[in-house]
């Protein structure tokens, strides 16, 4: 209430949306433009959690709001906060991720000039990676426009919103009429047309395969692609860039996650499917072209863009219009995968269960060694996962051999970055065990991904957060430095010897232990899993050589 009138003001209508929404857990690392939304806080009523820099924040946001599948609120500064931020927004869009993102602004009366903190044309600062950006243009309409963000967030395709908000705003009278927030439910449902073509297409094939984008298990389809997959004994690949566990890896139908690269991904499918479903995601998310691995002279680049093979139809199905357009495959269809999947199952005809070929080699029993393999420390943080362990990986030239050691199963979750942009599972695993307790979250991250978001340490230790940090510590970013064929001449651009994570962990508050041994591996590992609070394991490995794709 303001003093003078007596009236409502605008934080206070702010605050009842809010409550409304349901966005009552807050991921904030503010700065003074924000300040006036905080004066009076109930803090009876809302969350408020603390992160020591922006790209954190976001990246505990994004965590929080995958576990529940609504979206995750932040407040931060809209100008050098967001700015910090932008490598966690850029990975939420990739995401999907459904996210408000309030950023403070400096006072209206003060805008005509270049006061500190601005933030210039503070809409355009994070496109393209969000789906809608709004300045009120009056103070009153700040509640209403943080309503309309969060319903934009939550539509499919989902993805993180920015709003702008003067920090003058807050105090201003609020409009007499309280906000009005519609129902908005999502009343689309498959084509029956189009699922009759689709399964139409699987009964027909031969060699029927499908592949599983993060959504599927985003809209809690993950049981019924299994029921779908047993159904067609079709193989089921992991979607390149794998982000999110949308099959369980020890399942026997599971083939593996596709490469980037459209040749591989060309050369893996047309040897085993007439037919290939497309489930979520792009078709497909790219990080290169095979002939970059060539260290020969370049020749001009009379080369197509890429494509797939003839040999096999390719059917797609995602609830994004932007990546049906973009789409290698030959049909699309643009509908929830979720939804998609749940409505095959009955269509399709049930087929013998044979055995099929092998399409990926047996994985041999690393052996322990000193210094250590990280295919060993897979090996054995395998054998003492929990079964409802939810793991978040970041590991850009190991991730071959945590997939081959680690096969998840029906009971874990996996996450992972959907971009480039290196530090989500660092921040996301601290929002996500926010969000669920109950679970186990278990961080494996090199000490190179760590340093992006290493400050979400210190908001796991303050709310004493099941989260295991393992870092498998080669020191380096050896995923730069085997790109590089003279490597001694750019060595201080990859070297990271002398860091210590352990050491840092426990300057945030979090128990740290450094491992170098196979003794002490197993031991450490099975009490840093069990712990009561935030533990981080900094495992010394030995440089694994060439990543394998």
């Amino acid at each position: 209430m303001t003093e003078a009138t007596g009236h409502r003001t605008v934080r206070d209508e702010t605050l009842d949306v809010l409550r409304r929404l349901g966005l009552t857990t807050i991921f904030s690392n503010p700065s003074h433009t924000e300040m006036k939304l905080f004066e009076a806080w109930p803090d009876d009523e809302f969350r408020f959690v603390m992160g020591l820099q922006e790209a954190s924040v976001v990246g505990m946001a994004d965590g929080y709001a995958q576990a529940t599948g609504e979206p995750a609120l932040v407040i931060i500064n809209g100008g050098p906060g967001l700015a910090n931020a932008m490598g966690s927004v850029y990975t939420a869009a990739s995401a999907k991720t459904p996210m408000v993102i309030l950023g403070g602004q400096q006072a209206r009366k003060m805008l005509l000039g270049d006061p500190f903190l601005i933030a210039k044309d503070a809409t355009q600062l994070p496109k393209p990676y969000i789906k809608w950006a709004a300045e009120p243009a009056r103070p009153q309409d700040v509640p209403a426009t943080i309503a309309q963000a969060y319903r934009i967030a939550r539509q499919a395709p989902q993805g993180p919103v920015f709003v702008a908000v003067p920090e003058d705003d807050f105090v201003r009278p609020a409009d007499p009429e309280p906000v009005r927030i519609p129902t908005v439910e999502d009343a689309t449902v498959p084509s029956p047309a189009a699922l009759d073509r689709i399964a139409a297409a699987l009964n027909g094939a031969r060699r029927p395969g499908l592949i599983a984008g993060g959504p599927v298990d985003a809209q809690g389809a993950r049981g019924a692609l299994v029921e779908l997959a047993e159904k067609l004994n079709a193989r089921v690949w992991g979607a390149p860039v794998w982000n999110r566990g949308a099959f369980p890896e020890d399942h026997p139908l599971f083939a593996g996650v596709l490469p980037p690269i459209p040749e591989l991904i060309n050369e893996r499918l047309a040897a085993q499917h007439d037919v290939v479903v497309v489930l979520g995601g792009p078709a497909f998310t790219l990080f290169t072209a095979w002939d970059l691995f060539s260290t020969a002279p370049a020749d001009l680049d009379r080369s197509p863009r890429p494509t797939l093979t003839a040999d096999v139809e390719f059917l797609h199905v995602t609830d994004d219009p932007q990546a049906a357009a973009a789409t290698l495959a030959d049909s699309a269809f643009i509908a929830r995968p979720g939804d998609v999947v749940k409505a095959l199952v009955p269509l399709v005809e049930q087929r013998e269960r044979v055995e099929l070929a092998l399409v990926r080699e047996p994985v041999p029993v690393p052996e322990p060694t000193t210094p250590l393999t990280q295919a060993y420390l897979f090996h054995l943080l395998s054998k003492e996962l929990p079964d409802t362990a939810v793991l978040f990986e970041e590991l850009p030239i190991a991730r071959a051999d945590f997939h081959e050691q680690i096969p998840l199963g029906a009971g874990n979750g996996y996450f992972a970055t959907a971009s480039g942009a290196l530090g989500f599972p660092f921040a996301g695993a601290v929002g996500y065990a926010l969000a669920r307790p109950d679970r186990r979250a278990v961080v494996v991250v090199g000490e190179g991904s760590a340093q992006y978001t290493l400050h979400s340490l210190w908001t796991a230790a303050q709310h004493n957060l099941p989260v295991t940090f393992v870092i498998p510590d080669n020191a380096g970013y050896l995923s730069l430095k085997y790109y590089l064929q003279d490597q001694k001449s750019w060595e201080k651009g990859y070297d990271l010897s002398g860091v210590d994570m352990a050491q840092l962990a426990r300057g945030f508050g979090v128990r740290g232990e450094r491992v170098e041994t196979p003794e002490g591996l197993q031991a450490a590992l099975r009490e840093a899993l069990t712990a009561d609070g935030p533990v981080l394991l900094d495992v010394v490995v030995a440089d694994p050589g060439l990543f394998r794709l």
